[in-house]
């Protein structure tokens, strides 16, 4: 699945939500290495713009908060006068407040409201605004990245509305599959586990990272790579055949009963 000999997008043009920096930013580099001319949203536009720059093939960096309908409307109108219609598209973008997002009777509702105006309605007006441009293409993939914390919450108690949000996107995903099927559309979501980006490897204390090991059946921790390959192959006609599915990119960390 990582021999990028195997599985090839080429001709494909792709948006990246949230696509700058960590799981994003290693999408878009693997997905131009295969081929595909893409298209980087992210809040930060200088960020996305550099990135773009290294990746090349014609990539576009956008600024873009998703929870802004205007500003996910213009980023609609940048990707059809560039390319007409779009092959697919990652729902990557998210907010999370690792401080202050902790269980339901601590939470602050301005926390939820963020983390769901975000991560829930941004990415329902993405969806909502690039389907129809894959549609009119004939068809394509989208990934919508989620977490395990939306199959299970953590026994803290934390990330209660980031939590939620991602259970809902889930169900998202699985509408976008059920509703948009015969019009060419596949739609699956990706949850990772604790995945070894930037920011993760400076928020991850030696004893968290410890548990986070050990509670794994493999012998590391996940690396953005292994998200993006999964993504990379639902996305090319090699995942032809794979629609409302949620696949766990996660150690197998939900399989065994920690004791």
């Amino acid at each position: 699945m990582a021999d990028e000999g195997v599985i090839n997008l080429s001709g494909k043009a792709i948006l990246v939500t949230g696509g700058a920096r960590g799981i994003g930013a290693e999408m878009s580099g693997l997905f131009a290495r295969l081929g595909a001319r893409v298209f980087i949203a992210d809040i930060d536009g200088i960020a996305a713009n550099i990135r773009a720059e290294e990746i090349g093939g014609g990539a576009i960096g956008v600024a873009c908060d998703i929870s802004d309908k205007e500003a996910v409307d213009a980023l609609a109108d940048t990707v059809k006068n560039e390319t007409g219609v779009i092959d697919a598209l990652v729902n990557n973008a998210a907010y999370v407040n690792v401080e202050t997002d902790r269980d339901l009777l601590t939470t602050d509702p301005e926390v939820w409201d963020q983390t769901m105006a975000v991560n829930l309605r941004g990415t329902m007006l993405v969806s909502r605004a690039i389907l129809p441009l894959i549609i009119e293409g004939g068809g394509g993939g989208v990934v919508t990245i989620v977490s395990r914390q939306g199959i299970a919450p953590p026994l803290s108690g934390n990330r209660v509305s980031y939590g939620i949000s991602k259970a809902g996107l889930i169900m998202l995903a699985r509408h976008m599959a059920v509703a948009y099927g015969k019009q060419g559309i596949r739609s699956n979501a990706i949850a990772p586990g604790t995945i070894e980006t930037e920011r993760m490897q400076t928020e991850l204390t030696p004893e968290r990272r410890e548990r986070s090991r050990a509670n794994v059946l493999t012998p590391y921790l996940g690396k953005p790579c292994d998200v993006a390959n999964i993504t990379a192959f639902l996305l090319s006609d090699a995942g032809r055949y794979i629609t409302g599915q949620t696949i766990q990119v996660d150690g197998g960390v939900l399989v065994g009963l920690h004791e």
